[in-house]
């Protein structure tokens, strides 16, 4: 007997797609994906209607870039540490910042929210459209929670089954609020409107997270500011808010050493006036005492002289005291930080030039600070240069105050002279020339200062921030989200890939033989025949159901045997497999039915003699067979049985159970009996029991042509298929064949049935009872 021992087999395309194999599986699952396809769509649908419709808020906003002239700008320009770029980045932090955002959400009360109900979402109420204004007085654990109902009448309005009155501190579960309103109008009472008072710094968190600032382009200083929100005016009202802080911070800025000289020339103008009022008492007392109408033209000259000179000096003390305090602030500013003294007064070019610098530079140093730390390389960069500005403001004050110094010693001398003068001019005249000095020093000061208040109040008033809104905020005509068609294309593609993926788990997970492919892939071992699934229960399916596919399997099943041991004769087929319930007896006893219907001889060996099967099948008598001719001597034809109905087609029924099947396999009976059998009929049928299970079907196959190894769809394990190639490469049984059985050509899988069962010692197996499968089961499937 030959045995198949080419068993390496080419491996090429164990990973080639077969394309048309993965459609059509795809499309076997076609109510699946439509189900699924149908489900999500409807879901998509529904979770747009629970979305609240957000609509684009946009402004544009020109950041001015300002120059500065020095030569440390120089240097760090060639660093590339204030480039347009940097710049634009710290005025887009500022512009994210808590600090600006709290002042925006608690000049627009957005703290306090309020909805309606409108169908299976609320809408947001907002400006004109809100009846009332709701203010937290004092909260408590319940106020940030939920969405709290209120019921408005014409009175008062309903909360927690209680009603209070309107613009009045009342104390209700959630805390003690107010709620003003100067009368409701028709559309609102008795209508339930939800309150949902929010922590300051959790709105400021959330408006900064939806907050979206992008330059135009890298090298440009143009920002577009971007917000999303349920409600356009209140978008656009916080981000025309939000520019307004912006600036005015920007402004407060800039005003800073303004608002400083402001003060201390009011402080000043309030102190002279005072004192030139008194001057003038006594100028008009001493004329009055005296009675002095008049004074000569050379003391009218002197006298102008002497103001002239008392004008002068009383600038050079202003100019040294605004020296001194700014030498003062140098010295004692360690953390090079404050407000810069006035310079009121001063007209050095230079020394001027330079607290320009030192203010801008502190400016931009306490800008970078709300953005980044006090470490980073370019706040020690900006340290340094203001460390240098103010060497070089501390050596310009003394130069300037030596100057200063010798010019009052200067006038100094000169109102020295005019005191020697003004001994020789009357006693009268002379008095009235004293009192009327003093008069003309503090109003030549009050004036002096009055012009410089105005000066600085025309400063303080022109003074812009360096940024201009190119366009107001303005909003999307259109939400623009939910994105309808973006939403309904994701949950259509969910619906393709929830059922591909399942499919495809199904198929990767599944370490069953689920296709001709999966045995063609793993074994040599030629597939002789495939046979359809069904779900008859008839044994004998080829004589009882003979126009049926499986039938016509079968018989081509048959027509193929002529190719296996072609030049024997008389052909002994052993039926096996490697588990039970994969359709060997089903098979076998069909075969040889369908080899009897054409004129052959058959007779087919219940061999599985630990658990006897096919005898209760066919009704036919077991007290006499197989295990009692292996033990004795008598003649095959005293347990042979004809099959009930079926003309020369035989059986010898198992007979007894045996406590030792194996070995009476092994006594020689059994090469007798298949020798005489081999005689008297053209083909002896051999149903084994599974190899995978005893070894009798190992036995067995010395005295067969060929085996017939059955595998079930999805039934068998893969795994188990190697086992194949290992017999047949070892010759422990011959010619070995497959069929592949239980083809359910109505699924992506095989399954099978059939009404019998049987089980092994302390192992078990049987041949599936046909079900019907449910609807859902089968839509399923």
């Amino acid at each position: 007997m030959n045995a198949n021992t080419d068993t390496n087999f080419d491996n090429d395309n164990i990973g080639e797609l077969n394309l048309r194999e993965i459609i059509f599986k795809y499309l076997h699952y076609s109510k699946l994906i439509l189900f699924s396809l149908v489900f999500f769509l409807v879901l998509g649908y529904v979770y747009i209607k629970f979305q609240t419709p957000q609509y684009q808020i946009e402004t544009d906003l020109l950041i001015k870039d300002k120059s500065t002239n020095g030569p440390q700008d120089d240097i760090l320009k060639g660093l590339d540490l204030f480039s347009s770029d940097k710049i634009i980045d710290n005025e887009v932090q500022i512009l994210k910042s808590a600090t600006l955002m709290e002042k925006v959400v608690r000049a627009l009360k957005l703290d306090v929210s309020y909805f309606e109900s409108e169908g299976v979402r609320k809408s947001s109420l907002y400006s004109n459209s809100r009846p009332f204004q709701a203010q937290l007085i004092n909260p408590n654990e319940l106020s940030y929670k939920d969405g709290y109902p209120v019921v408005l009448n014409e009175n008062g309005f309903e909360t927690g089954g209680k009603t209070y009155p309107y613009n009045k501190p009342v104390q209700c579960e959630f805390g003690q609020i107010i709620i003003t309103s100067k009368g409701i109008s028709p559309e609102f009472l008795h209508k339930k409107i939800y309150i949902v008072f929010q922590k300051i710094d959790a709105v400021v968190q959330r408006y900064r997270n939806q907050l979206s600032i992008n330059p135009v382009s890298k090298e440009g200083t143009v920002l577009i500011i971007t917000l999303q929100d349920a409600v356009p005016k209140r978008g656009k009202d916080i981000l025309n808010r939000l520019i307004f802080e912006y600036n005015n911070a920007a402004i407060q800025d800039k005003n800073k050493v303004t608002s400083s000289t402001l003060n201390f020339i009011t402080d000043r103008l309030r102190n002279l006036s005072q004192e030139l009022g008194t001057a003038e008492k006594n100028v008009e007392n001493y004329k009055s005492q005296n009675r002095i109408t008049d004074i000569s033209a050379q003391s009218q000259v002197f006298i102008q002289s002497t103001q002239q000179n008392d004008a002068e000096l009383s600038k050079v003390n202003i100019q040294l005291s605004v020296l001194n305090n700014l030498q003062n602030y140098i010295n004692s500013s360690k953390d090079l930080s404050g407000v810069l003294p006035s310079m009121l007064g001063i007209e050095d070019p230079t020394l001027l030039g330079l607290v320009s610098q030192l203010s801008e530079s502190q400016l931009k140093k306490q800008s970078l600070l709300q953005t980044i730390p006090e470490t980073n390389p370019i706040v020690t960069s900006l340290n340094d240069q203001i460390r240098s500005i103010k060497a070089g403001i501390d050596q310009s004050v003394k130069n300037l105050k030596a100057g200063l110094l010798i010019t009052k010693q200067q006038l100094q001398e000169k109102n020295a002279k005019f005191e020697s003068v003004i001994t020789q001019v009357p006693g009268k005249e002379r008095g009235l020339i004293d009192v009327m000095r003093q008069q003309e020093i503090k109003n030549n000061l009050f004036t002096f200062l009055l012009q410089k208040r105005e000066e600085q109040e025309m400063a303080l008033a022109s003074t812009m921030a360096d940024s201009r809104t190119i366009d107001e905020a303005r909003s999307s005509q259109a939400p623009v989200k939910p994105v309808k068609p973006l939403i309904m294309l994701i949950f259509f593609f969910l619906g393709l890939i929830v059922p591909a993926g399942y499919i495809y788990l199904k198929e990767v997970l599944n370490n069953k033989v689920s296709k001709k492919a999966d045995i063609e892939k793993m074994t040599r071992v030629p597939v002789v025949a495939e046979i359809g699934h069904s779900e008859q229960s008839t044994p004998l399916i080829v004589v009882d159901k003979p126009r049926s596919m499986v039938a016509e399997q079968i018989r081509a099943l048959r027509t193929n045997l002529q190719f296996i041991s072609s030049g024997v004769d008389h052909k002994v087929l052993l039926f096996t497999s490697s588990i039970s319930g994969e359709g060997k007896s089903f098979i076998s006893l069909n075969l040889g039915a369908s080899l009897a219907m054409s004129g052959k001889r058959v007779v087919i060996l219940e061999l599985d003699l630990r658990k006897p099967k096919l005898n209760a099948v066919l009704e036919i008598d077991n007290s006499k067979g197989l295990s009692n001719y292996l033990i004795s001597t008598f003649s095959y034809k005293e347990i042979i049985s004809n099959i009930p109905g079926q003309e020369n087609y035989y059986i010898i029924t198992s007979g007894p159970i045996p406590p030792n099947p194996a070995e009476l396999l092994t006594n020689g009976r059994i090469q007798t009996l298949i020798e005489e059998l081999k005689a008297d009929f053209d083909y002896v049928i051999i149903d084994a029991p599974p190899v995978g299970l005893v070894t009798d079907a190992q036995i067995l196959g010395e005295f067969a042509n060929a085996t017939m190894f059955i595998i079930r769809h999805n039934y068998t394990f893969k795994s188990q298929i190697g086992m194949i190639d290992q017999l047949s490469k070892t010759g422990k049984l011959p010619q070995i064949n497959i069929i592949f059985n239980s083809i359910d050509y109505t699924s992506s899988g095989y399954g099978y049935g059939y009404g019998y069962g049987y089980s092994y010692g302390g192992g078990y197996y049987q041949e599936d009872k046909p079900s019907k499968k449910s609807k859902l089961k089968n839509f399923f499937r």
